[in-house]
Formats: structure tokens, C-alpha cells, sequence
């Protein structure tokens, strides 16, 4: 049994050097290349998730103008409503006005009409009757200038009114 222990206790050196080449391996592997890797994965980590924050606050500002935004596009339809019914009560009231005032100058120039109407009317009857009574002295002179007989009257009286029926008509054809 003597010989059997030497042989258990018997060291592998190679071994051991094997195993403190891949623990010096592992510190420098650590130290050179682990450390800097999760530097820069913590680095790369953290940026995404600084952008992630800075797009989802984009993201809600966003969200708030477009709802911001909506607001006062339906401020601006109710207000676009509200002038074009102004705009609209303006012309109604625009046109109602000139509607008056047409009316009101028709009323004016029918009643200058008629008032010009009735002046030429009593011009026409003064002429008519300065006309008659012109025919009735010219008649009575013609009747005083004969001796009458009553034949003879009769027929100046009927050429007497015939010339008043012409002499009527033709003054009122002059004045049209």
C-alpha cells in the first residue's frame, strides 16, 4: 500500500500549469476584453434606451399636437362656420337694402309720373278749352257777321262742331 499512496500523491505538474494558463487566460481575457465588452453593451444599452425615452416622449408630444391640432382645426371649421353665416346675413341685409331702395325710387319716379301726368293733363284741357272757346268766338262771329235764318244756323252749327271734334283731336294728337 506504501507504493500505491506515492503514486496518488505523485503531482501533474503539466496540469497545474495547464490550470493556472487558463486562470491567467482568464483574467486577462477579463480584464481585456469582458470589462470593455460590457462597458460598451452597458453604453449601447443605456443610449437605446435614452432614444427609446426620446421617442416615446417624441411620441406623446406628438400625439398631444395632433389632438392639439384637431382642436383647432374644429375651432377653425366652427369659426369658418360662423363668418360665411355672417358673410351670408350681410348680403341677405345688403340685398334686402337695395331691395328698399329700389322700391322706394320706383314709388319716387311713378309718383313724379303722375304728378307730370296730371300738369300735362290740365295743359292739355286749358289748351282744349282756350281752343273751344277760340271756335266759339270765331262761330259766334260768323253767326253775328250773317243774318240767321235758322237753316243757316243750323248749319253752322254743325260745321261749328265738326271743327271743335277736329280741332279737339287734333290738339291732342299734337301733344302725344
Amino acid at each position: 500500500m506504501g507504493a500505491e499512496w506515492g503514486k496518488i500523491i505523485d503531482f501533474n505538474w503539466t496540469l497545474v500549469i495547464n490550470l493556472l494558463q487558463f486562470a491567467v487566460l482568464l483574467v486577462l481575457l477579463r480584464w481585456l476584453l469582458w470589462k470593455p465588452a460590457i462597458k460598451y453593451i452597458d453604453k449601447r444599452r443605456e443610449l437605446i434606451a435614452s432614444r427609446m425615452a426620446a421617442a416615446k416622449t417624441s411620441e406623446e408630444k406628438a400625439g398631444e399636437l395632433v389632438v392639439e391640432r384637431e382642436a383647432e382645426l374644429v375651432t377653425a371649421k366652427k369659426e369658418s362656420v360662423a363668418i360665411l353665416e355672417e358673410a351670408r346675413e350681410r348680403a341677405e341685409k345688403s340685398f334686402e337694402d337695395a331691395k328698399q331702395r329700389a322700391k322706394e325710387e320706383a314709388d319716387r319716379i311713378l309718383a313724379d309720373a303722375r304728378v307730370q301726368m296730371e300738369h300735362e293733363r290740365d295743359r292739355v284741357l286749358a289748351d282744349l278749352k282756350a281752343q273751344y272757346a277760340e271756335m266759339v268766338v270765331l262761330g259766334t262771329e260768323r253767326v253775328l257777321s250773317r243774318e240767321v235764318r235758322v237753316e243757316d244756323h243750323r248749319r253752322l252749327l254743325d260745321q261749328l262742331l265738326a271743327e271743335i271734334d277736329e280741332a279737339a283731336l287734333d290738339g291732342v294728337k299734337e301733344k302725344r
